[in-house]
């Protein structure tokens, strides 16, 4: 990297996983300016932060989005060209489709739309993952609600409910998932209409281990750099993001993911997930994350710093190969995440206060002693933001 300070800009700041970026940036002398759509946005408020723009999501508002963030790196110093980070799905996509647009003004590192397309869609993962020999949950997919709810009543009265899912063809987190049973209640047209496509999925026990392997891939060949990961704890109980996980090694998932990412000629950072079939032992795949994911900061502790590397690879600067981490490293979302898991949880579930209360500062991502007005505004904001109930549905996002 050179050694004059560089700009990067962090969009969707926010997130927790957008704290992290920051504050692993910020901490490699980057310029960091964050985006956001609230002055309760987590992010602003980072040391590490040097200046910040409230601005509309791409979701919100894609058009005032553009307009400012355009208004933005025309008034950023010549010859600065910043490297962007895509932080939500929204804004990747909105950056995908402008892509030969904004690679004039700033450099990022994302895959090509058509592998992007692919990732989002859980129903194509499937169908190229089986084309690949990896092992997946039994899949189906429908072009209508109406053939939807016909296969829905064949499962029923052959008495199979149970042992499906229902989930979002697209979609992160436990956002729009139904797990069946014949108490179910659901008008399906309106829960396809909110949700889009649905799919039927084979169920996998919930006492499966769940696993992610983290990567940052150049040019669709070469791994600059891979992380796993598996989940201790979770938010919704029923199946959400992690509230604890730990490092861990697991080169057979490792060579799975990288064979389905190259085979998307994948360039950036993903993730993919994991769940164990405890029927035969198997690891079937769950779905690609396409983004920076949520768990980001326990990578960063383990010793593979993805935004830096990320940060690098947008320029095409040299970089070593990432092949070590330290294994058995734990991190957790505390607030509200493991909070609101230990608080739900059954009581014959929920391990004794002192055994939830130990580790804790320096286990929890928030925490950073370097960043204290970090560590406070990750408390503060999402507790004004809990007040506005449109930020509750992305508490859940992976």
């Amino acid at each position: 990297m050179d050694k004059t300070k560089r700009t990067v800009i962090v969009s969707d700041g926010l997130w927790r996983k957008s704290l992290s970026a920051i504050r692993s940036l910020g901490k490699a002398n980057f310029k960091v300016i964050v985006l956001g759509d609230s002055f309760f946005t987590t992010g602003f408020w980072s040391r590490y932060t040097s200046a910040f723009k409230i601005i509309p999501s791409v979701k919100t508002n894609s058009t005032k989005f553009n307009n400012l963030l355009v208004n933005l790196l025309k008034s950023l110093p010549f010859p600065s060209r910043p490297i962007f980070f895509p932080m939500e799905d929204d804004t990747l996509n909105w950056l995908s489709i402008n892509r030969e647009f904004y690679s004039k003004y700033m450099d990022f590192a994302i895959p090509p739309h058509k592998s992007l397309l692919v990732a989002q869609d859980k129903f194509k993962t499937m169908r190229l993952a089986s084309s690949l020999k990896i092992p997946t949950p039994k899949t189906f997919s429908f072009r209508g609600v109406k053939t939807f709810k016909s296969k829905l009543e064949e499962i029923t009265s052959s008495g199979q409910l149970k042992k499906y899912i229902i989930k979002p063809k697209s979609g992160t987190g436990s956002a729009g998932i139904v797990y069946l049973n014949s108490q179910l209640n659901i008008n399906w047209d309106e829960h396809w209409n909110s949700y889009g496509s649905l799919l039927i999925q084979e169920k996998i026990p919930t006492d499966g281990r769940a696993v992610g392997v983290s990567f940052l891939i150049a040019n669709g060949k070469r791994v600059i750099a891979s992380f796993v990961h598996e989940r201790i704890k979770q938010y919704p109980n029923s199946g959400g993001p992690s509230t604890q996980r730990i490092s861990i090694k697991h080169k057979e998932l490792v060579a799975r993911s990288e064979k389905l990412l190259t085979a998307l000629n994948w360039h950036g950072v993903a993730m993919v997930e994991w769940k164990q079939d405890l029927n035969n032992g198997e690891f079937k795949l769950m779905e690609i994350n396409p983004r920076f994911w949520g768990s980001l900061e326990l990578a960063v502790r383990s010793g593979v710093n993805f935004p830096l590397l990320y940060a690098k690879c947008s320029i095409g600067e040299s970089i070593n190969e990432v092949q070590n981490y330290s294994y058995g490293t734990k991190c957790r979302w505390l607030i509200p995440g493991d909070i609101l898991r230990y608080l739900t949880s059954k009581k014959e579930d929920r391990e004794k206060l002192k055994d939830f209360l130990s580790g804790l500062p320096k286990d929890s991502e928030e925490w950073d002693m370097k960043d204290i007005r970090g560590t406070i505004s990750s408390i503060i904001c999402p507790a004004f933001l809990a007040m506005n109930y449109k930020y509750w549905k992305y508490l859940f996002r992976k």
